[in-house]
């Protein structure tokens, strides 16, 4: 009945009824939005992937061939949209700060929820929730959440994702019995969970400036639709406002990778040492712009040469050289056979690729998106009797032309997210999460092996002929027919890795679930995991623990391993390797020096005893040649975001450049043909592990590198650091510095607002005042959050985190908290209050915006939202305000510089220059017209500035000169060393260019 519903609508919707669209909008709006966060996490956001898809649902309708299927098809475009968020925002779904907690601490975990429950506010329990669920499995997770909080019945279920009911059925009955203590509060929780009440009306006032309606040909979206769509997902992303261009771009599900793309390597830099500055950094006494050009260095110089046709002569031009992309590939499956032929699933447009024989380029076979299927699990390929075999979510493709053309070999009906293929000479075998089949006549029939009770299967192996499962309930063995649990020498839960050689086998594995106690893990004092071998086919065990790794007292970090010959591989955040298959352990390769790697998802294969390749979800695509030792990333396309470039040149070693890409520092010291991430150590041995913090800002002074970091979402604690001089990557907290916290802020405003309905009941003029006394901040901030609804609260936290600055001058620290200018110096127990803060009403454009500073002896400038400049000769005891000698008026501040006793202040007018503050003016060109700079940069006693399409000038007796003209695009930031010049792009990474 609901079909035949949804193809009068749809008949009606593609007739140029909107009122009819707006029905299938109220239809499925909550079904949508529950997959979206689902898969994304976070509510807020999911409610902006929600819109799109509708809008996309909208462009796209008269496409849909059978009507019927019209919840399939929009199960689809929602997971598509959700998978492209994750991946051009380079962020990954983080996940909860307790999710090591699986179903082995389920009666522990229960109890403690259980008297907690009083007390927790609804965003704890959310919190809450999102832990239970995790303990789940990906298709249960999904199915709960579209029962629960999509209020979506078994048929309405099966129908959407394209599973058989008795399927929903069964998921959902494994969850409730795995949750069954929990059941109940999971439901009220998600309750809480509320669509928005003007979802449909926001969604209808989009599709209302869609022209022409979906009756003929592609509708077109209006930019200025796609752009306050993007702004907020940006927004929820959390980046810069300096990025918001990139995400001015409609979500596209037919774009197309390149034919052929080079596959590029970059060794890991280590022991990097770097000596102090010796040279004139900025603060020195020597104003810019009145020195000359550095002499050249000849080893420096790469000159492109080009021979003139019917000339012998050589005629050399200087050319923008590319560095290597800072991180490799995200990847999804890969597959070796035993010639050495690499497939791999990846790239920006998921594509099947194989690596060529000289192992140089990646050669585009398939475009997975035209394949038009669901998707799910690990999406397994296999290359077996000379056909490749692929799985994406149910449906078996295979392809005899080596991956050019694909065909639908087979379907299951009840069965979701593949998970892996194993093969031997006479069987082919496939594992879902829930079961297991195999294929003796080439892929055409499968018969279904039963597995019993063995749990959600994790990996599926072959030695010798004889198959091995590992489950979350433990290990099994396939023999005479059936499976059967082996036994260890201690009781053991899930599998969470295996590896295999010819006559070894390698388990990763974890303490049973009914004798795990969370919260001794904490406090490291229970043991949770181990690492097994046998060589005598499972039937018995040695454990090769490598215990000065990871804790083994403390939670079990989500390893890989990987195996080939005598060498073992044990890889997470950071790791350890055996060349002695576990007798021995190498020492440890620390987090940072290695791929981050989860186990639970990433993957990897082996192609020979030396090339090793793994894919990381946090790194993308990396390969090994020498067993594991060191690692080189592998890039399918050249396309990478670089921000914040800062060159530092210590006496006698190479110069160090830093970038800032997505919320992670990384440092080169060879012009970016290698990258190396900077980060805090965290020592892998805690039990209870430490997160690595996000990074808004980076810059450069008195010859140190500082950083601002914290929690992605600005609700946790923000945190200054500084970059060691000793080794030049380790990020250091500033010693005593008292941190500032948000969590308190925000769990007070959730908390009220959703508990006890506080904030509703108050004179909306008193919220302000009750909020600055739970955190300090701007009277406009908090003013603003008074009103704001829970959506807007996320989105105003994370401007405070991600747009306020910092400054560091002769040991003392400027920071804006919540957009007012704070000061601390080593002696003082809190933050001081600098008087400055924003004033204007921080509607979103302005809240955009970041604020900036500059700092230099006892003198802080601070370029305002508002348009204002101020400026304080005492540390921020006392304020002139500049603005109006200005010689030109300002919306927008780009950047602040202070060389000696000159302050040069970039902005959208052009970039204007004082002495100590008095008689500003003007910088122009030789022709006397002012340059909108977009970035300035020192090197010695020399200015240079980059725009965005005239080129690098440098200033020279007070006029900017043209020095090169040709830019790359979107260029964002600027370094000069010496004769180089550096430029960081939001699309093309960082280029150099070499002066003459």
């Amino acid at each position: 009945m609901m079909k035949n519903d949804d193809v009068a609508i749809i008949q009606r919707v593609l007739a140029g009824d909107e009122t009819a669209f707006a029905e299938l909008v109220k239809k499925y709006q909550k079904q949508v939005q529950a997959l979206a966060w689902r898969k994304i996490e976070d509510f807020h956001i999911a409610e902006d992937i929600t819109q799109d898809t509708f809008l996309k649902v909208y462009q796209k309708l008269h496409t849909l061939k059978d009507p019927n299927q019209f919840s399939g098809w929009l199960y689809v475009i929602t997971t598509n949209l959700c998978s492209t968020w994750l991946r051009k925002k380079r962020i990954r779904t983080e996940r909860l700060e307790d999710a090591e907690i699986t179903m082995r601490d389920n009666d522990v975990y229960s109890r403690h929820i259980t008297e907690d429950r009083h007390k927790s506010t609804v965003d704890a329990q959310r919190e809450t929730v999102r832990k239970l669920l995790a303990k789940l499995k990906e298709s249960e997770r999904t199915v709960m959440t579209l029962h629960y909080l999509g209020e979506m019945t078994i048929e309405e279920i099966s129908r959407f994702l394209g599973v058989s009911g008795s399927t929903i059925k069964s998921r959902l009955r494994r969850a409730r019995n795995r949750l069954q203590k929990e059941e109940t509060m999971i439901r009220e929780a998600l309750e809480h969970f509320q669509i928005s009440p003007n979802m449909t009306e926001n969604i209808m006032q989009k599709v209302s400036r869609l022209k022409p309606t979906p009756s003929g040909s592609k509708p077109f979206i209006p930019w200025t639709v796609v752009a306050s769509t993007a702004v907020l997902i940006a927004l929820m992303l959390g980046i810069g406002n300096q990025h918001l261009a990139r995400f001015q771009i409609p979500y596209s599900l037919e774009a197309q990778s390149e034919m052929s793309v080079e596959l590029v390597e970059a060794p890991i830099v280590q022991d990097m040492m770097l000596e102090p500055e010796v040279r004139n950094q900025l603060g020195s006494a020597n104003a810019v712009g009145e020195g000359n050009t550095p002499k050249t260095d000849p080893d420096e110089v790469l000159l492109a040469a080009a021979a003139l046709e019917g000339d012998n002569n050589v005629k050399t031009k200087q050319q923008w050289i590319q560095s290597e992309p800072i991180e490799g590939s995200r990847t999804y499956s890969m597959f070796s056979t035993s010639k050495g032929e690499l497939y791999v699933l990846g790239g920006p447009n998921p594509s099947i690729f194989k690596l060529s024989n000289d192992g140089k380029e990646w050669e585009h076979l398939f475009d997975i998106i035209s394949l038009k299927t669901g998707w799910g699990g690990k999406s397994p390929l296999i290359k077996w009797n000379d056909t490749l075999y692929f799985v994406p979510s149910y449906e078996l493709f295979s392809s005899s032309d080596d991956g050019k053309t694909w065909n639908l070999l087979y379907t299951w009906s009840k069965e979701h997210d593949a998970v892996q293929f194993v093969a031997t000479e006479q069987t082919i075998y496939l594992a879902f999460s829930q079961s297991i089949y195999r294929s003796e006549d080439n892929g055409k029939t499968w018969d279904a092996m039963d597995i019993g009770v063995m749990g959600d299967i994790i990996s599926l192996v072959e030695i010798q002929n004889i198959l091995f499962a590992g489950t979350q309930s433990g290990l099994y063995r396939f023999e005479g027919d059936k499976w059967q649990r082996l036994d260890f020498p201690v009781s053991v839960g899930m599998i969470r890795s295996i590896a295999v050689t010819d006559e070894k086998l390698y388990v990763a594995a974890e303490l049973s679930g009914d004798i795990a106690d969370p919260r001794k893990m904490s406090r490291g004092l229970q043991r949770s995991w181990w690492i097994f071998r046998s060589t005598d086919l499972g039937d018995s065990w040695t454990d090769i623990t490598p215990t000065h790794a990871w804790n083994v007292k403390g939670f079990p970090p989500f390893t890989k391993l990987l195996a080939v010959g005598e060498t073992i591989l044990v890889m997470e955040k950071g790791m350890v390797r055996s060349t002695n298959s576990g007798d021995t352990w190498l020492p440890v390769q620390e987090p940072g020096t290695t791929p981050s790697i989860n186990g639970d998802v990433d993957v990897a294969v082996v192609v020979n005893k030396n090339d090793l390749y793994i894919s990381s979800a946090d790194d993308g695509l990396h390969k090994s040649t020498d067993g594991g030792e060191t690692w080189n990333k592998v890039n399918l396309n050249r396309v990478g975001s670089v921000d914040n470039l800062i060159a530092l040149r210590a006496q006698h070693i190479p110069v160090y450049l830093y970038a800032r890409t997505g919320d992670e520092i990384k440092v080169t010291i060879n012009q970016g043909v290698s990258w190396r991430s900077a980060q805090e150590k965290i020592s892998m041995l805690e039990p209870n592990r430490k997160q690595l913090q996000r990074i808004t800002h980076i810059d450069q002074y008195d010859g140190v590198v500082y950083a601002k970091g914290g929690d992605t979402q600005g609700r946790g604690k923000t945190f200054l650091y500084q970059i060691s001089p000793a080794d030049g990557i380790t990020l250091m907290p500033i010693q005593n510095m008292p941190v500032f916290d948000s969590v308190d802020l925000y769990h007070y405003y959730m908390g009220n607002a959703l508990g006890d309905n506080l904030l509703q009941q108050l004179d909306k003029t008193h919220i302000d005042e009750l909020l600055q006394k739970v955190s300090p901040g701007a009277t406009a901030f908090y003013k603003q959050l008074a009103k704001c609804n829970l959506r807007q609260l996320d989105i105003y936290m994370q401007l405070a985190f991600r747009t306020g600055s910092f400054a560091v001058s002769n040991n003392t620290y400027y920071m804006e908290y919540n957009y007012k200018l704070f000061r601390w110096e080593p002696g003082d127990t809190e933050w001081h209050d600098t008087g400055v803060e924003e004033t204007i009403e921080l509607t979103l454009d302005i809240a955009w915006k970041g604020l900036k500073l500059a700092a230099s002896g006892n003198f802080i400038y601070v370029g305002k939202r508002d348009g204002h400049l101020v400026v304080s000769h005492d540390k921020g005891n006392n304020w002139v305000d500049l603005t109006q000698s200005l010689p030109f008026p300002v919306k927008d501040y780009k950047q602040i510089l202070v060389a000696g006793s000159t302050v040069y202040v970039v902005t959208d007018a052009g970039v204007t220059s004082s002495d100590h503050g008095n008689n500003w003016g003007p910088i122009t060109n030789t022709k006397g017209s002012i340059v909108v700079m977009e970035s300035l940069a020192v090197d010695g006693n020399i200015l240079y500035g980059v725009t965005k399409d005239s080129g690098i000038y440098r200033l020279k007796n007070g006029i900017w000169e043209q020095i090169v003209s040709d830019i790359p695009d979107n260029v964002n930031s600027l370094a000069v060393d010496r004769n180089t010049l550096y430029v960081g792009s939001e699309t093309q990474g960082m280029l150099h260019y070499n002066l003459e």
